[in-house]
C-alpha cells in the first residue's frame, strides 16, 4: 500500500501562514503530461453541470409561483422547495450535477450548491458562495484518504440596491444541510473557483474508480480554469506517484508550493514522498517546516494528527495534534488524540493525563461520557500493572 496522499476535496485556508520557500522552474504547461494518458475524456461544460430537464422546471416553477408560497420571499422560497430534499445530500454521496442531484434527491454539499444555483437561474435571486468549518469527515478508498471540507451557497433578494456586498442580512439565506448555528464561515468563494472545484471533486471520483485518464482530464480542466487550484495540483501530483511517474510527481509537487497559500497538504504529501524515496535529508528539512508551520486553524491540524494516527505514525500525530492543542488549549480533541496515541505507544501515564485533559475540555454528555470510559479503562489498566 502505498503512504496515505491526503487529497483534501475543498480548500480551508482561513488566515496568513508562514510560506516554504521552493525554487520553481516549471511552467503550468510542464507539469501537464498528456501522453502518459488516453485520449481527452469527454467532460461536461459548466451549463450542462446546471441544467435542469423541463419537468424539473415546471415542477420547481409550479412550487414558486403557488398559493403556498406566495408570502415567502423568492429566496425563501427557494430555501423551501429544497427543504425536502436535503434527507440524502450528505458528505459520503458523490458530486452530481444539478439534474441527476433532483432526480435522486441526493449528493454531496458541491451537489447541493449547484442545485441550488440551478433553481436561482430561473428566478431572480442572487448566490455567492462560502467555504465553512463543520466536523472534518474522512473518507479512505484504496490508497487515497480524502479530507472534505464543506461548501455552502447563500442566496439573496435582489433589488436595484442590492449587490452581493450589501444585503440586508435578513435577506440572505443559506442553504445547508449541517445546522448553520454549528458551523463557521471560513472565506468567501468566487464563481470561478467554484467552477474549479466541481472538475476537483470529480476527479478525486475518478480516481477512487482507478480511472486515472479521466481523473488526469478532469484535473487539467480544473486547472485551466483556476491555475492556483492548489487542491488539483495536489492531487495531479498523487496521480504521477500512483502511476509511477515520480520525477512528474514530485515536479508538481514542487509546482503547487511555489505558489505559496495553504501550502499544508501538499507539504505533508511531499513530506510523505521524499520519505518513500529514501531521501531522508530533505525529507527532513519538510519535517521542521511542518513543525514550524503556523497556519492558525487547530482542526486542519487535527485532521493531519488523525491522518497520521491511522497510518500508525503515533509519534508524528502527538506533534500534529499537540499543535492544535498549543493554538486552542480549550477544544477536547487534541487531547483525546494525543491520549489515543500514546496508549497505543504504551506510554500509559501520559495517555491518562490527556484524556483527563479531554474530559475537562469536553462539554457534551455524550462526548464527556465516551472520553470517561476510556479514562476509566487506562485507569484499570494502570491498577493492575
Amino acid at each position: 500500500m502505498l503512504p496515505v496522499l491526503m487529497m483534501c476535496l475543498l480548500i480551508t485556508a482561513c488566515g496568513p501562514v508562514s510560506q516554504y520557500q521552493v525554487k520553481n522552474n516549471f511552467s503550468e504547461q510542464d507539469i501537464f503530461q498528456d501522453g502518459l494518458f488516453g485520449p481527452p475524456a469527454s467532460i461536461l461544460s459548466m451549463d450542462e453541470v446546471f441544467a435542469l430537464t423541463e419537468d424539473q422546471k415546471q415542477d420547481f416553477l409550479k412550487h414558486f409561483h403557488s398559493k403556498e408560497y406566495r408570502d415567502l420571499s423568492d429566496s425563501q422560497r427557494i430555501f423551501k422547495y429544497l427543504k425536502n430534499k436535503l434527507e440524502y445530500f450528505n458528505f459520503h454521496s458523490e458530486t452530481l450535477i444539478a439534474t441527476d442531484a433532483m432526480a435522486l434527491n441526493s449528493g454531496n454539499c458541491m451537489s447541493l450548491a449547484i442545485l441550488t444555483r440551478a433553481l436561482s437561474k430561473l428566478t431572480h435571486v442572487g448566490i455567492s458562495y462560502e467555504l465553512a468549518r463543520t466536523p472534518p469527515v474522512f473518507q479512505r478508498e484504496g490508497n487515497l484518504e480524502l479530507n472534505s471540507q464543506h461548501i455552502r451557497t447563500v442566496i439573496f433578494n435582489k433589488t436595484t440596491k442590492t449587490t452581493k456586498q450589501f444585503v440586508r442580512p435578513n435577506d440572505k439565506v443559506k442553504i445547508d444541510y449541517f445546522s448553520t448555528a454549528g458551523s463557521r464561515t471560513l472565506r468567501s468563494v468566487k464563481k470561478e473557483e467554484f467552477h474549479s472545484l466541481f472538475y476537483s471533486n470529480r476527479a478525486a471520483e475518478a480516481m477512487i474508480r482507478n480511472e486515472s485518464n479521466r481523473a488526469y482530464w478532469l484535473i487539467k480542466e480544473a486547472l485551466k480554469i483556476k491555475p492556483d487550484n492548489l487542491i488539483a495540483i495536489n492531487m495531479l501530483g498523487v496521480l504521477y506517484h500512483r502511476i509511477g511517474e515520480e520525477v512528474y510527481a514530485e515536479n508538481t509537487y514542487r509546482y503547487g508550493l511555489s505558489h505559496g497559500g495553504d501550502q499544508l497538504e501538499l507539504l505533508n504529501n511531499y513530506h510523505k514522498f521524499l520519505l518513500q524515496a529514501g531521501r531522508n535529508e530533505e525529507a527532513l528539512i519538510i519535517a521542521q517546516t511542518l513543525e514550524n508551520y503556523d497556519d492558525p486553524d487547530p482542526f486542519k491540524w487535527i485532521d493531519l494528527a488523525d491522518a497520521e494516527f491511522r497510518e500508525g505514525n503515533y509519534h508524528n500525530a502527538i506533534k500534529f495534534y499537540e499543535k492544535a492543542q498549543e493554538l486552542a488549549s480549550y477544544l477536547h480533541q487534541p487531547y483525546a488524540g494525543i491520549a489515543k496515541a500514546n496508549f497505543q505507544l504504551g506510554r500509559n501515564n501520559r495517555a491518562i493525563k490527556a484524556m483527563q485533559m479531554a474530559i475537562e475540555n469536553s462539554h457534551r454528555f455524550q462526548t464527556t461520557s465516551i472520553y470517561q470510559a476510556k479514562y476509566d479503562y487506562m485507569k484499570s489498566l494502570q491498577n493492575t500493572n
